[in-house]
């Protein structure tokens, strides 16, 4: 199982056209001579041009520009597959071809296939960081082989995407260089650098062993795999509370690619190169990757798809108590759905594709604001909203998330279709036009407000034969269509249409309105955990809504509006909490959940009626108005008074606070 190769699917969705287009905006107005500016610096070749400033200015710049790398190469593989002859391609290749060429002078310069954007803290050891990592010497150093991963996986992803000329050599000088310091490491060596977060260094490696196969690269590869921290993690219970999240999700991820790696390469629709499925090993890393998935999704995971508070993974299943200002961190949700899919592909296992489902809709679609930029935190506590950076390279900050959001929002078109030898899968419902052939494509129609679904093969003009001949596509259920069991069995994930020019396969469908509650909500409430507000003494379930693939929400108006508090280097968050009424300033310590409870974040159900039974009524108190919007009703707030609240998907909240989970108490 592999997915289409991005030229081959192009995004109609109006929804994901919006992002996409305010993505490639900022993606047109990065400058290579800025982008190229701090690895000139390090080699020593003169430049006017200043680095981009936050995070790409300092000891781990060249994360960024390297999460850009990989940007750019999709996008020009979008592009090429849209609009061979545009502006916007031929500006993104002159892009490419003068990254590359200018690494590549760096790289002649320096000597060897080195390649650092870092501030440079001694000018006779430019490799100084690395070298304070082996305890070799003595200077200030933050995730150097962090940040060399992006540069490095961005060359790989400009030669398997765009065919840049020279990223290949680029990207395999910077892997000798490398496995010239890797390989020389001994055991207390390496484990005292692997204790620094490193990106996923081994998926990187083991990509270019698929490509090469060049043994070196895999042994690189495995020295960069942890496989004692893996059965640490999952060993025993609460192992990762207080993991860093997004530095743990890319170590699985690197640990699985050495099973194979799946590359879509333009010419061959893809290549795969996967291990016998029968290796002990092969089914090892399958079977670790798949513990390490199913306990963040059990016990981690919101409904947005998002994960973990102030970077950091929490007890076991302590969701409630974990919601803050600080939540899902939006890196996390860009290494879940990249390890869901790879997973997805080597098993073929549906949950794989429903989390990706539920994260783009809600985490990830939300993550571009209304007019660009991008989220770092993402507030599951009611009340709070999510910060953007600004829209453009100059005055960004280029966090990790910035960087992460340039990918998710230029490979929007691989998570909707996937085939192997036999089918083709239509996996997401996104509209998009899933070309199969030169003569053929699939044109996939989804209008969620009125309920209708389409598929139809187009067919070019040229072609009569055997363009007129209709074909098999096996399309997704999803659990959340009303009255699934008329269209298929319950034991069923897929089912076969035939479709033709004409001849669609036409589904009108309705979406299930749900719920869902964090279970630690129903233990007794923390105080320690409150730093300010009123919190009621009685238990209450967290209860939240979904219609569909889309959480629910409650606006919650734009009130204390950009007053922010530090939540780490360069990053803010929302000061303040705001529920109705009632308001509170919060307070952030790194690593650690600082949650208050407001009283107007409580909800009486009317006499008698037990959550149990609200939950099992939802229509009698979430109805639909005429405008197909949603209106919470029938309930009390705090005060005793009867209260009507607008839900509306969590995505459109851009620019307003939210609440997303609610206190129900019984009466």
């Amino acid at each position: 199982m592999r997915r289409f190769a991005l030229d081959d699917v192009e995004v109609k969705d109006l929804l994901w056209s919006e992002k996409m287009a305010l993505n490639a905006e900022f993606l047109d107005a990065m400058d290579p001579e800025r982008v190229l500016a701090g690895f000139r610096r390090t080699a020593g070749i003169p430049t006017d041009a200043e680095p981009y400033g936050g995070w790409e200015n300092g000891l781990i710049a060249g994360h960024g520009v390297g999460h850009y790398f990989s940007a750019l190469a999709m996008r020009i593989a979008d592009l090429r597959g849209k609009d061979p002859s545009g502006k916007a391609l031929d500006l993104s290749i002159r892009n490419a071809e003068t990254i590359v060429s200018g690494l590549s002078e760096c790289q002649e310069k320096y000597g060897s296939g080195f390649l650092s954007a870092a501030t440079i803290q001694d000018p006779e050891n430019l490799e100084i960081q690395f070298d304070v990592l082996e305890g070799k010497a003595e200077a200030q150093q933050w995730v150097p082989w962090y940040a060399l991963h992006k540069v490095l996986q961005g060359m790989i992803d400009l030669y398997v995407y765009a065919k840049t000329a020279g990223a290949f050599s680029v990207a395999k000088a910077l892997a000798d260089w490398t496995c010239d310091r890797v390989l020389s490491w001994d055991e207390e060596t390496r484990k005292r650098v692997l204790s620094v977060e490193y990106g996923g260094m081994n998926d990187s490696l083991y990509q270019l062993f698929d490509l090469t196969g060049d043994e070196k690269y895999r042994r690189a590869a495995k020295a960069f795999d942890e496989p004692e921290l893996y059965a640490d993690l999952l060993g025993f219970k609460n192992r990762m509370k207080g993991v860093h999240a997004n530095a743990t999700i890319p170590k699985i991820l690197g640990y699985l690619a050495g099973t194979g790696t799946s590359i879509c390469l333009p010419e061959d629709q893809g290549i795969t190169s996967f291990d016998d499925a029968s290796d002990p090993e092969v089914k090892e890393r399958i079977a670790v990757s798949e513990k390490f998935w199913e306990t963040v999704i059990r016990n981690q995971t919101y409904a947005t798809g998002g994960l973990g508070d102030m970077e950091h993974f929490f007890a076991d299943g302590m969701m409630d108590s974990s919601r803050s200002q600080c939540n899902a961190e939006s890196c996390c949700c860009y290494n879940m759905i990249k390890l869901s899919q790879d997973l997805f592909e080597k098993t073929g296992k549906i949950r794989y594709l429903e989390y990706i489902e539920k994260t783009l809709w809600n985490a990830k679609l939300g993550s571009v604001g209304p007019k660009g930029g991008y989220t770092y935190f993402n507030p599951m506590a009611t009340g709070y909203y999510r910060l953007y950076s600004p829209n453009t390279p100059a005055e960004n900050p280029f966090w990790c998330c910035v960087s992460t959001g340039l990918e998710d929002f230029a490979k929007v078109g691989d998570q909707v279709a996937y085939k192997d030898e036999k089918k083709i899968f239509i996996a997401q419902w996104i509209s998009s036009n899933i070309r199969i052939s030169e003569a053929e494509t699939i044109s996939l129609s989804v209008d969620y407000e009125k309920g209708k679904l389409s598929i139809r093969k187009i067919c070019a003009v040229s072609e009569v034969v055997p363009g007129d001949a209709n074909i098999s596509v096996t399309l997704r259920i999803p659990r959340w269509v009303k009255d699934r069991s008329k269209i298929l069995s319950d034991e069923q994930d897929f089912l076969d249409v035939t479709v033709g020019p004409d001849a669609a396969y036409e589904l009108d469908f309705e979406m299930v309105l749900d719920s869902f509650v964090l279970p630690d909500s129903l233990l007794p409430v923390d105080k320690n955990y409150c730093i300010s507000g009123t919190v009621p003494p009685a238990k209450a379930p967290a209860v939240g809504f979904s219609y569909g693939p889309f959480v629910l929400c409650v606006p919650l108006g734009n009130e204390k509006w950009q007053e922010v508090l530090c939540a780490g280097i360069e990053v803010v968050a929302p000061a303040w909490k705001v529920v109705f009424d009632s308001a509170v300033m919060g307070d952030i310590t790194y690593g650690k959940t600082q949650k208050c409870i407001l009283e107007d974040e409580y909800l009486t159900l009317p006499e008698g009626t037990s959550v149990d039974v609200f939950r099992e009524n939802l229509n009698e108190y979430i109805l639909r108005k005429e405008d197909g919007s949603f209106c919470l009703s029938g309930l009390k707030n705090c005060k005793g008074e009867n209260v009507d609240l607008p839900l509306i998907p969590y995505y459109r909240t851009g620019d307003e606070r939210y609440g997303i989970y609610w206190y129900l108490k019984s009466k």
